[in-house]
């Protein structure tokens, strides 16, 4: 009996590390990919979903391919910031302006996407956008929650 409870103990240990390291494991094997490379997964995942012509897949891909080196770009000045000034803060105004200008990125890729889909695909992948947003996890929150 001993060994039994012995047994069971260990497994739901390893379990639960198992499903604390996945999100990671996720996370590491996207950020060896380049730009284009990961613009090509993202549009592949698209056409799945949205059942993409070729020439959506064409606008998607330059759109992606866009958004990715952005993002890159702005990850190594953040990163070389954070470096020049020791770790401290933005001040109210300069996480204003950070924030101003990655919803201004936002708006305007979202226009770009209306203007690549028809209003069916669109409204899916609205419905999408939405979903990731809600289902997401935040930075500030980690790990998911047990009761979940």
């Amino acid at each position: 009996m001993k060994k039994l409870i012995l047994t069971l103990t260990l497994l739901t240990g390893m379990l639960l590390t198992a499903q604390e390291m996945r999100p990671r494991m996720h996370h590491q094997k996207h950020a060896d990919l380049t730009a284009e490379q990961l613009a090509t997964l993202h549009t592949k995942r698209l056409t799945l979903a949205l059942d993409l012509t070729k020439a959506q897949q064409q606008e998607v891909q330059k759109l992606k391919l866009e958004q990715e080196e952005l993002r890159q770009a702005k990850r190594a000045e953040m990163k070389k910031e954070r470096e020049a000034n020791e770790g401290k803060k933005h001040s109210s105004e300069g996480r204003y302006q950070m924030e101003l200008e990655r919803l201004d990125k936002m708006i305007a890729y979202k226009a770009k996407m209306k203007s690549v889909l028809n209003q069916s695909q669109y409204e899916k992948w609205e419905r999408m956008q939405l979903h990731k947003k809600k289902h997401g996890r935040s930075k500030k929150q980690g790990h998911r929650r047990m009761g979940k």
